[in-house]
């Protein structure tokens, strides 16, 4: 007979699935970025069969999640980690629809080295998958000062998404044959720029985790009256 799991064991499993997710995403980033940028339509396919695995991952997550609020009485510390688990969850998932979404764009911005050069939107790329991958370590490290410098680079990123679009704006007016690929830059550098803001959200959730702050909407008040942590600045 199959020892029952205690609490613990069974948060530390969802914590472990958690980090595989994490790794998944981050190889489709990395994939989804080089397949445009090699016009490997290929490598393309693979980001947008992986996802699948992505999603699998996520359900998995969530039943875990659900067998563990259904089968003991939470309280304090552990049902902040699981609200935690399942608000990244959500969040590594969509971040896996977003990377689908960029390989997508090979079709269209594979032989198109010169508009994505124009628009610096590899660039940009980079800066996403940086901010991901701290957005982990805020996570995995509980690493509260590190959750500001992930906020600071998503501000970044939306600064960049909006140089993107209007580069591209003067681009569609000197090249109106390539319309097309300009489209497709836009649509891009938008799931880049979603993708950022899904990682900002982990970093959030993780300050959550560590501190049991919610520092989103700070101008919002908590029904006790209380409101955002002073000093953190989102």
């Amino acid at each position: 007979m199959t020892k029952a799991l205690t609490v613990d064991e069974e948060i530390k499993a969802v914590f472990d699935t958690l980090t595989e997710m994490f790794d998944r995403v981050d190889e489709l980033l990395a994939d989804a970025v080089n397949a445009v940028f090699q016009g490997d339509a290929t490598l393309a396919q693979h980001v947008r069969d992986e996802d699948a695995k992505v999603d699998a991952l996520e359900l998995k997550i969530d039943w875990a999640c659900e067998r563990i609020l259904a089968g003991h009485h939470l309280g304090g510390n552990d049902l902040r980690k699981i609200l935690t688990a399942i608000k990244i969850n959500k969040d590594l998932e969509r971040i896996g629809d977003h990377c689908k979404t960029v390989a997508k764009s090979v079709r269209y911005l594979g032989c198109s080295a010169q508009w994505r050069s124009q628009t610096h939107i590899m660039e940009m790329a980079d800066v996403v998958r940086s901010i991901l991958r701290k957005a982990r370590e805020t996570f995995t490290q509980q690493d509260r000062l590190l959750a500001r410098k992930v906020l600071a680079l998503d501000r970044q990123v939306d600064r960049e998404h909006k140089t993107v679009i209007a580069t591209v704006v003067a681009l569609c007016k000197s090249h109106p044959e390539e319309a097309e690929a300009f489209v497709h830059l836009v649509l891009m550098s938008k799931a880049l720029e979603r993708i950022a803001d899904h990682a900002r959200n982990i970093a959030r959730s993780a300050v959550f985790f560590i501190e049991g702050v919610d520092i989103r909407h700070k101008h919002l008040h908590r029904p006790d009256g209380s409101t955002l942590e002073p000093g953190f600045s989102t």
